[in-house]
This record gives C-alpha cells, structure tokens and sequence, in this order.
C-alpha cells in the first residue's frame, strides 16, 4: 500500500514537473517568435525591451511621459500574436470594431497607472509611454494570463495590443 502511495506521488510529481518545464518552453518559443517579428519590422520604429515584453513605437508622442499614479486614457486592439497581428478579440477602436463586427461605444479606456489591474505585459509594456503614442505592446503568456483561459483566449497565448494613448493626466 505504501509502495503504490510513493509510486502515484512520483507520477504526479513527475507530471507537475514536466508540465512547468512545457510552459516554460512555450513561453521560450513565443519570445523567440515575437523577437523574430519585431526584427522584420522596418528600421524607422523604435523598439523598447522591458524584461519580457516588447513595445514598439510606431508613431512618436508627445512630451508627456506616462509615470506611476498617472490616469491614462488609451483605444486598444487585442490581438492573438501570430507573427503579427492574429486574431482581434477585443477593442474599443471604434474603426477597428466596425470593421470586424465588433460593438464598442468608442470611449477611451482609463486606468490609473501603477494601480490597476492590468496584466503584467500591459503594465511593463505602457511603462514610459508618451501621450499621443501609437505603439504596438507584444509579450508572451508569461506574462499575459499564462496557463489560464481567459474569455475566448485559450491558455498559454502571446498577445499583441495595438495602442493609441490619447491622454496621460497627473494625480
């Protein structure tokens, strides 16, 4: 009975294991596979590398600088990473929605900086942003919602947001 007790915990340690050692070579992969598209993009953008998480400018803002307590005010599109823009699965870009049969009420989206709840690609990646910036934010699952579903998103999924910032207000 305690042979068979040792060998079932072996097994499931095993299994725990093994699982850590997938994800984290699923999350090795989609880097690989971000650094390899953010590497084909022309010369003419400027890219940011913040521990993981890829923001590439594509068009410059402003003076002001997004800082920890600023409310910012932002349109997104949510995108599968798939070597670029995949699959949309949300927005709040009123062009964006209606183009791909999306309903939004257009509203710009406000967080309060350093305190919201985004995840943790967005909150690296909106790091130093600059008011008026378009920018595409690009991270692995490690560091959107990993190994959980999320909505419609299957587990272990990169994610690209395309960025319009339209506000930064200082609290």
């Amino acid at each position: 009975m305690v042979k068979k007790y040792l060998i079932l915990c072996i097994a499931a340690l095993l299994a725990v294991c093994c699982d850590k050692e997938d994800r984290k070579n699923t999350y090795a992969n989609q880097e690989a596979l971000i650094d390899s598209y953010v590497s084909s993009l022309s010369t003419d953008y400027t890219v940011v590398y913040n521990d993981g998480v890829v923001r590439v400018i594509l068009d410059e803002g402003g003076s002001r600088t997004l800082q920890s307590g600023d409310s910012l005010y932002f349109h997104f599109s949510g995108y599968v990473f798939s070597h670029g823009k995949g699959t949309l699965f949300a927005t709040n870009d009123p062009e964006v929605a209606a183009e791909n049969g999306f309903v939004t009420d257009g509203k710009a989206f406000g967080v309060k900086y350093g305190h919201s709840a985004l995840v943790e690609g967005l909150k690296k990646g909106l790091e130093g942003v600059k008011e008026g910036e378009h920018c595409y934010i690009i991270f692995s699952a490690r560091y959107g919602y990993g190994n959980q579903i999320m909505s419609t998103l299957p587990k272990m999924t990169p994610l690209l947001f395309e960025m319009d910032i339209d506000k930064i207000t200082r609290n």
